[in-house]
């Protein structure tokens, strides 16, 4: 029964949806265009940080042996996290006995777990991460995400605001129908869930366009400022960007009718059927 009053009403409302449809495919095409456009940027940024150099090194502890041997490299390598080793003969490099010293790189992420997994591996050695470098990684991606984050903000923000008041401009265009379902013993709670069913389909529908749409953008975007490897290393469709527009979608329509329950609650129904 539920679903034959929503797609009647959907019907009959379409042009009164209008501007909850393309306020949250909008608010959907933006969070889904920097969601996947951060996934591209951290996969970008990644790779180019990586010719920095390393963010660790492991060395040989004191009063332990004086060189890591060279099959040790290999167990390093093993470690989560370690995109590359290199190990460093130090003076005299000809000598095959062992390294020096290891330059590892490792994903920013996972710099301070790496370590201790290096330690852990190796007996005799210390791992110790080069502050410097792995507080620039994570700085530059931190400030590149924030940016993002604060865009999308906004962007939502403006989307709630907009939905909130074209739903209690729906509530109040059916005050009549809604007094008749009140009077009927229908309960504010079972009102809202016929309105919330009806907008949060026609939601849904508007933040699937608005992630193609921004899926779209983001390649678009990467594929300007990242590079066209970085654009055409990702998938269309991204975790990252689906799922942001639809908790976008959700979040407005959930907002949006919990305002809308309080004027409901408000309604008395013999006075609205009176014409009052």
């Amino acid at each position: 029964m539920m679903p034959r009053l929503v797609l009647a009403s959907l019907r009959r409302r379409l042009r009164q949806l209008g501007l909850i449809l393309a306020a949250v495919a909008v608010a959907a095409a933006t969070v889904s265009t920097l969601g996947a456009f951060a996934g591209r940027v951290h996969r970008s940024l990644g790779r180019d940080l990586e010719a920095f150099g390393p963010n660790l090194t492991v060395r040989p502890q004191v009063g332990g042996p004086p060189r890591i041997p060279a099959a040790e490299a290999a167990r390093v390598r093993g470690v989560p996290g370690v995109l590359w080793v290199r190990g460093a003969r130090g003076p005299g490099g000809a000598e095959p006995s062992g390294f020096a010293r290891l330059d590892v790189r490792v994903a920013p992420d996972r710099l301070k777990a790496a370590a201790g997994a290096i330690e852990a591996r190796l007996a005799g050695v210390e791992a110790r991460p080069l502050l410097r470098v792995s507080e620039a990684d994570a700085r530059v991606t931190r400030r590149v995400l924030s940016l993002l984050a604060a865009v999308s903000g906004v962007s939502l923000l403006l989307a709630l605001l907009s939905v909130a008041a074209a739903t209690a401009a729906l509530v109040g265009e059916r005050r009549t129908e809604i007094g008749l379902l009140l009077a009927l013993g229908c309960t504010v709670r079972r009102i809202g869930g016929l309105l919330a069913a009806e907008i949060l389909a026609a939601a849904c529908a508007a933040a699937l366009a608005g992630d193609l749409l921004g899926e779209l953008a983001a390649r678009d975007l990467a594929r300007r400022l990242l590079g066209p490897v970085a654009a055409a290393s990702a998938p269309l469709v991204s975790w990252a960007g689906l799922s942001g527009a639809v908790l976008a979608a959700v979040s407005i329509v959930g907002l949006s009718m919990a305002f809308a329950l309080t004027r409901i609650g408000r309604l008395d129904a013999a006075t609205v059927l009176k014409g009052d």
